[in-house]
């Protein structure tokens, strides 16, 4: 998904399509109708997204689902502050997306001061990315790295290993972000982690209730 963002910004060589061959065990098989009308312009610049289409980008990701209503309700109401009106004219910039998409990933376990103080402690004031600790791509793609790293070891969910296991892969990505000060690494590492956290309670808790639905199905045939 980082790829792909990278390459709606026009920051990518390859097209943002060929991103769903790259990692179909990632990414559902349906493509976006604006993401198709995106390959046909071939034009290597920002492409700005409406909130539909933040939407449907944000669903192709397995461990999370949105709706249209939350984020609505996120823009008009939570943290309109901080995202701030539309960038690209009526549309919305990939980095204002990749916030969406952290708050997205956030939601499920913290409310929305606690969110709130995650978005202000990584990006300072949100209207203006020269002062950001780190862009909200990069911490989009650092903890979808954790993540990734993570994948095989699920069984250790609710240990404590599992907490430093993420710790560790954390670190290990710590080189790409060597503008940063011991202070400001370990908050940033601090952020990673407990994102990743609560991408992985999104998870479980999605397969819990269709694990339940799935028991109710049986029941009532």
């Amino acid at each position: 998904m980082a790829k792909l963002l990278y390459g709606l910004k026009g920051e990518a060589e390859d097209m943002p399509i060929l991103f769903f061959n790259q990692e179909k065990d990632n990414l559902s098989e349906a493509v976006p109708d604006f993401l198709k009308r995106y390959l046909k312009k071939r034009v290597k610049k920002e492409y700005g997204l409406s909130t539909n289409e933040i939407v449907k980008l944000g669903n192709l990701c397995e461990l999370t689902s949105f709706k249209s209503t939350a984020i609505q309700n996120w823009i008009k109401r939570d943290i309109k502050e901080l995202i701030g009106p539309p960038a690209l004219g009526k549309k919305y910039s990939i980095e204002q997306a990749a916030i969406l998409l952290i708050v997205r990933d956030l939601k499920t376990v913290y409310d929305f001061e606690t969110i709130r103080y995650v978005l202000k402690a990584l990006f300072n004031t949100l209207s203006d990315r020269s002062d950001d600790l780190i862009s909200p791509i990069k911490f989009y793609e650092a903890y979808a790295r954790i993540l990734q790293d993570t994948k095989e070891d699920t069984c250790s969910t609710y240990s404590h290993e599992f907490e430093t296991h993420l710790q560790s892969s954390a670190e290990i990505i710590k080189g790409q972000f060597k503008h940063l000060s011991d202070k400001q690494w370990l908050i940033i590492k601090d952020l990673l982690v407990l994102t990743s956290m609560s991408v992985i309670a999104s998870h479980i808790e999605q397969r819990a209730n269709k694990f339940l639905q799935n028991h109710l199905n049986y029941m009532n045939n």
